[in-house]
């Protein structure tokens, strides 16, 4: 009997972990993002974690080119086209449902100072990359350099320590002007907006798309952590397809131990203050408790797993045996 209150206890407070992570992350939507946890892995399998965020250097984004002339120019194409399409979907989105000759006529004027003000961006954009193109080509002939280089190779401590800080700061210098680039753009977002009379916000704004398709793969990834860890986390709680819920569990704890492996070798070390592990730290641990609970039968211990099991599973494993008899 103690056996199973600690086994329901355990289960119980590794659901209210998760569930938390997935309800805060939910309430600060706008706050989180997995893109630091990314970008800021370690260890032999970090390439694989930074191969799934998009553009990391900024290498699409802030292409430079070459004239025949041999001037430098960065394409802003990309960023332009996107912007394009926030006009098209903001005029489409406030088009007049009815036809009177008012709200006709307020549209026209609206998609006229729409047209005006992304033309005005645009051009704002192309004179901060023109701004900014020596800085930049210098800054990828630098990450250039830092890439083809063989330092990390190296075994002394002091020359891992020198790469990493070396390419945080390469990325940081690179985030400084994508930065920059989406603040003008939300300032565009939010020009467009204030072009609209108090009939036409009346609309309400823009909704968000809610087709993963469409999303870049940054939001997908944040969107199955967020959901993904609230679904865990509930599913733990109520004792519900427990052991499914667990191993789901345990596979997310072992992207987490691959992202920050505990190994005294790997650049940087987990902060002195979270205390020094050999491979086996808490997120390992953690891991394992997680497969505990998927091996045992927790859910049905004050879960709904016991009536998922009564009504459903056994009577269809006893149809089973009785056809196999």
């Amino acid at each position: 009997m103690l056996t199973v209150v600690v086994l329901v206890a355990l289960r119980l407070a590794l659901g209210c972990h998760f569930f938390y992570e997935g309800v805060w992350k939910i309430t600060h939507s706008d706050e989180f993002t997995a893109k630091p946890f990314l970008t800021q892995a370690k260890g032999p399998l970090a390439g694989i974690f930074y191969a799934m965020v998009p553009d990391i250097d900024a290498r699409e984004r802030l292409q430079v080119e070459t004239d025949a002339e041999g001037n430098k120019s960065i394409n802003s194409d990309g960023i332009a086209a996107r912007w394009n399409n926030v006009r098209q979907e903001f005029v489409d989105h406030y088009r007049p449902a009815d036809a009177s000759k008012e709200a006709a006529t307020a549209y026209k004027q609206v998609e006229s100072k729409a047209e005006q003000t992304y033309e005005r961006f645009r051009g704002q954009l192309k004179d901060y990359l023109a701004e900014n193109v020596d800085a930049i080509d210098a800054h990828f002939r630098s990450l250039d350099e830092f890439e083809n280089s063989d330092e990390y190779a190296q075994s002394a401590p002091f020359q891992k320590r020198r790469h990493w800080d070396r390419m945080m700061e390469l990325r940081r210098e690179a985030d400084e002007w994508i930065k920059d680039i989406e603040g003008q753009e939300e300032a565009f977002t939010n020009t467009l907006y204030a072009l609209l009379d108090d009939e036409q916000k009346k609309q309400g704004p823009l909704p968000t798309s809610w087709n993963p398709f469409r999303w870049d793969r940054m939001e997908q990834i944040n969107f199955a952590v967020t959901y993904g860890l609230t679904a865990i986390g509930l599913c733990l709680l109520l004792g519900l397809c427990t052991s499914l819920a667990a191993l789901g569990g345990a596979a997310f704890m072992c992207f987490v131990v691959m992202t920050q492996p505990a190994w005294p070798t790997i650049y940087p070390p987990d902060p002195a203050v979270v205390g020094h592990a050999l491979i086996i730290n808490k997120d390992f641990i953690e891991m394992l408790a997680l497969l505990t609970i998927a091996t045992t039968s927790a859910g049905r211990w004050g879960g709904l797993d016991f009536f998922l099991y009564r009504w459903i599973v056994d009577p269809v494993l006893a149809r089973f045996k009785c056809k196999e008899q």
